[in-house]
């Protein structure tokens, strides 16, 4: 391995006490969880697969899921398993995810002395009616004093919002969003809330039974959340991303700049870097069964190898969720003048109407344009 290539790690824990109502990603409740057999089987993955890292990771992402769920003792089983197969394991960023009512001084001494230190928080909201709505268990108040727990052991401490809640008023938000930066953790990520298929907030609102946020209402509450964060001294680097300065996400911003990262676990993804993605099935069972055999010498993942044409529109798209945008003299170096024009002559028009500027040689989305900005991405990619 080349120890100095940057490349990312990531873990998926698909386990939650209870899943939230708008949530589609892959996971399972609780009680299901065989903690001793589904480390393993992450080990046994992390075995066969650790030679597609060209390096031993940078950062490391514990995901999910509730990561925060791991019993201390398998926690540690994981963590010794994983510096056995990649070797001088010691990422600059070490990040898990946790729910507040989770967060207690056991997991955090033994998160320390395993290395984390970034600690990413689904707070959501601070509006216990609101919570309740989409299914959180936690109160307003173990929230904030989860954040005040671990910002005594963590310098970098993230916090997860949503905005456009069931029942969510402007006023009801500004109060998060002011409750939020009193508390003043390093980075805060704020999403509007999607209904997405198959959820059963989506069922909810598809049969009459909760209305969603006024689209009108939902732009109000992202230009109050972007004028106040920056006014306390956050950054925007991401459409959806805001930290202290020097904070950001490093394991995130790689997805985003095309570093390679490995993922582990069922419905985790890859990237080479290069052309091939892969991914994992969400199947819990199939993923076990799998990796609990004997001397497992292939993994299982689909693959995709991306055409040019791919790679350019996923470069477009990747960059401009970011607050720097694309560098024009890279776009160029990449994918050649002809193109490079051509995505000029089309940030052109995005420029007039205001949803886009160039500045130093970057064209990136205005505070207009983030508010539709999968529709000027489209428009950039053409």
């Amino acid at each position: 391995m080349n120890r100095n290539k940057k490349c990312g790690l990531y873990v998926h824990i698909p386990f939650c006490h209870r899943k939230c109502l708008y949530c589609d990603f892959f996971s399972a409740g609780d009680k299901i969880a065989d903690w001793d057999a589904y480390i393993k089987a992450i080990l046994s993955e992390a075995s066969v697969r650790r030679e597609e890292l060209p390096s031993s990771p940078s950062t490391l992402y514990i995901g999910g899921g509730t990561p925060s769920l791991i019993p201390t003792e398998h926690f540690l089983r994981l963590m010794q398993g994983l510096k056995e197969f990649f070797p001088s394991l010691s990422p600059d960023e070490f990040t898990i995810e946790a729910n507040p009512d989770d967060i207690d001084e056991e997991r955090i001494n033994v998160w320390k002395a395993e290395g984390v230190n970034r600690v990413s928080l689904g707070v959501q909201s601070f509006n216990n009616d609101e919570l309740k709505a989409v299914g959180r268990l936690h109160s307003a108040t173990q929230a904030e004093d989860a954040i005040l727990l671990l910002k005594e052991n963590f310098s970098n401490v993230s916090t997860d919002l949503i905005f456009g809640l069931p029942g969510q008023t402007i006023e009801s938000w500004q109060k998060t969003v002011e409750k939020m930066i009193d508390l003043c953790p390093a980075h805060i990520s704020a999403y509007s809330l999607m209904y997405e298929q198959g959820t059963p907030l989506t069922a909810l609102r598809e049969t009459g039974r909760l209305k969603a946020t006024p689209e009108e209402d939902a732009e109000r509450m992202f230009e109050f959340l972007t004028e106040k964060l920056r006014g306390a001294g956050y950054e925007r680097y991401e459409i959806s991303n805001y930290a202290r300065p020097e904070m950001y996400s490093r394991h995130n911003t790689s997805y985003w700049k095309g570093i390679p990262y490995l993922g582990l676990g069922p419905s985790a993804h890859s990237y080479d870097g290069e052309k091939a993605r892969r991914w994992n099935v969400p199947d819990l069972k199939g993923y076990l069964r799998h990796y609990a055999a004997k001397d497992v010498e292939t993994p299982i993942y689909k693959e995709e190898i991306l055409t040019e044409e791919e790679l350019r529109e996923e470069y477009i798209l990747t960059r401009m969720r970011m607050a720097e945008g694309i560098t024009l003299a890279e776009y160029d170096n990449l994918w050649g003048e002809e193109s490079g024009e051509i995505l000029r002559r089309n940030a052109r028009k995005e420029i007039e109407r205001g949803l886009l500027r160039e500045k130093d040689g970057n064209i990136f989305l205005t505070d207009e344009g983030i508010m539709i900005a999968d529709s000027v991405i489209v428009q950039l990619a053409m």
